[in-house]
Formats: C-alpha cells, sequence, structure tokens
C-alpha cells in the first residue's frame, strides 16, 4: 500500500509517499481500505511537530478517513468486512489501509459519501461537543459563531440550527458570509481586529442584530485572541463562551472579575478527552449528525477534493488560509 510517512518533522510539503506493507488487525482494531481523507488544521500542525502531542517519528499522520472494512480484530462483533465507515484516529490515516480502534469508528449511512463522511468527522464531532455537550444550545437560544466559514464554524452553524437556535456567523469577507448563509444562518462581515475598536463594533452589531440589547446566550469561538474578548463583550446574562481554538495564532486571557460581575461562563471544547472519558455521548453526537447529513438537512462543506498525491499540498493551503470550508482528499483518485 501507499501512505504518508513522518520520518522528520518538517512543512508539509517536505514529506512524500511511501511505498508501504499491508497492515493486519489486532484485538480490538478495524482494518480499513481508505477511500477518503479529511484533512484539517491539526494536521498541518502534527506533521510539523507543532501540535500539543508529537508522536515520535517515524509514524504515519492523518485522523479522518472514510471507506469500508476489510478485516476485524478477535472478537470485534459490531463490524464486519464491507461495512462502509468513517473513522476518527489519532495517527494513521494518510494512508490506503488504515488501522483503528473500535472506538474511533463509525457506521457510515450509504447516502452518505466516503469524501462528505472523511471531511466532516472531525469538524462536526468537535462543533458536536462545542454546541451540544459543553453549551448546551437549545430551541430559541442566540448562538454566535465566530470563524464562521471555517470547517468547525460552519459545522456549528447548521448544528446549533439543527437544534433550533437562532445563529450569527462572524466572517471577514462576503464570500465567507454567503457559505454561512447558504448553510441558514444570518452573518456579519466584522474586519476590525485591533481589541479595542473591536470589542465595541463587535457588541454594538450582534446586539442591533437582535433588535434589543439582551446579547448572545452562546459563543462558539474559534478564533481566539481579539476575537475572544470582543466575543465575552457581546454575551447576556448567563451568557457562555465555548472555546474551540485559536485560529488567529494568538491564546488569549479573561479577567475574571468580568466573568463575575456578569454571570458569564467560559468553558473548552476539546474533542479527543471525549473519546477518553464520554465515548457513548460522542457515539450519540456522531450518530445524530451523520443522520441529518445522510437526510440531506446540513452539507460537509467540502470544497475541494485533492487526489491522494496532492493530500500535503492541501496541508499547506490550510497553513496559508486558502482554504473556505473544508479540504478532503480523493485516496483512489
Amino acid at each position: 500500500m501507499r501512505g504518508f510517512l513522518i520520518e522528520t518533522y518538517g512543512a508539509p510539503t517536505s514529506h512524500r509517499l511511501h511505498d508501504m506493507a499491508g497492515l493486519t488487525p489486532g484485538p480490538g482494531e478495524i482494518l480499513i481500505e481508505n477511500h477518503a481523507i479529511g484533512l484539517n488544521y491539526p494536521d498541518a500542525l502534527m506533521v510539523q511537530g507543532k501540535y500539543q502531542k508529537r508522536p515520535e517519528p517515524p509514524f504515519r499522520p492523518g485522523r479522518d478517513c472514510a471507506g469500508v472494512v476489510l478485516a476485524v480484530g478477535e472478537a470485534i462483533t459490531e463490524f464486519k468486512p464491507g461495512d462502509p465507515v468513517v473513522a476518527q484516529v489519532f495517527t494513521g490515516a494518510f494512508s490506503e489501509q488504515v488501522l483503528a480502534p473500535l472506538s474511533r469508528v463509525f457506521h457510515r449511512p450509504e447516502a452518505v459519501s466516503a469524501v462528505d463522511a472523511a471531511g466532516a468527522i472531525t469538524v462536526f464531532n468537535t462543533a458536536y461537543v462545542a454546541v451540544s455537550i459543553r453549551a448546551g444550545v437549545k430551541e430559541g437560544d442566540r448562538v454566535v459563531v465566530t470563524g464562521a466559514a471555517g470547517g468547525v464554524g460552519l459545522a456549528a452553524v447548521q448544528l446549533a440550527r439543527a437544534l433550533g437556535a437562532q445563529v450569527l456567523g462572524i466572517v471577514s469577507t462576503e464570500e465567507k458570509a454567503q457559505m454561512v448563509r447558504d448553510c441558514g444562518a444570518d452573518a456579519l462581515i466584522v474586519t476590525e481586529r485591533e481589541e479595542e475598536p473591536l470589542k465595541q463594533v463587535f457588541k454594538d452589531k450582534v446586539r442591533r442584530h437582535w433588535g434589543d440589547d439582551r446579547g448572545a446566550d452562546v459563543v462558539i469561538d474559534t478564533v481566539g485572541g481579539a476575537m475572544f474578548i470582543a466575543g465575552l463583550r457581546c454575551l447576556g446574562y448567563e451568557g457562555r463562551l465555548v472555546i474551540v481554538g485559536f485560529a488567529s495564532g494568538d491564546i488569549p486571557s479573561a479577567k475574571a472579575n468580568y466573568l463575575l460581575y456578569n454571570d458569564l461562563t467560559v468553558m473548552g471544547a476539546p474533542l479527543d478527552i471525549h473519546f477518553d472519558f464520554a465515548l457513548d455521548r460522542i457515539r450519540t453526537g456522531t450518530d445524530w449528525w451523520l443522520g441529518l447529513l445522510a437526510e440531506g438537512r446540513i452539507k460537509a462543506n467540502v470544497s475541494e477534493v485533492l487526489p491522494f498525491d496532492r493530500l500535503m499540498q492541501g496541508l499547506q493551503d490550510i497553513l496559508d488560509r486558502k482554504v473556505a470550508g473544508k479540504l478532503a482528499v480523493d485516496v483512489r483518485a
């Protein structure tokens, strides 16, 4: 089989395809014939050695894949060869064959393509943790999503809408605003990036959007930096801000007295830890949004499908912020 191997950490385009030996599942493992790969910002960090968890080279990178089951390990009864699946592993997805632990493999509805499933698995599971598990979004809530045209942002917009919330996506261009509107939400273009002006502009525009001074119930923040501070300012009574990531590269701090005086809650939404401590909730959420995807009620928003040999260029494009929506790879192209 072919796959990417990280022999030494470096820029995405410094890595290449290798010929490798085929794989065999051990106990508790599932061997997947990989048809499609989803590309994520953390993948780009991982191959450079900049992710918070650093596997020791050599290793096969990649976290999102979809295809069909080739073989199952001892005592596995939930899956059988030929089953369509999608998987979210820690490493190893950038290969024609993928070994995945049982806890990281999900049944894929026949109506959901491998490309859509692979492109959606991390961003929608991340969004599910943020929107449902952590923020507890419910019908009628006012939800603001920063970086709303990114992969997680568009997923959060759609899941919040599916739960009955009123959703406002924050973007930087009209093109990105249209992507948010196409997902059924309102969009607000904010170009200011300096913290002090942004705080006031953001607060005024968000509150004006709903025509009163109540503010937002929830902010899902994928950007960090000044956008995080601005997000706090637009929250109303008992508002919740959920930290998903720091696309701006700036990790902010909140003043505890502001949280106290305004009755606010700030919380993180890490995805991977939920596989260890809340796997049943992850399985429930994944089945839910895959069902929505199969019914056409949400979209994977895969904006481009690359051939296998251009995978690393795709990661570089993500780093260079050239991607709106989601990149996927057709392994068999």
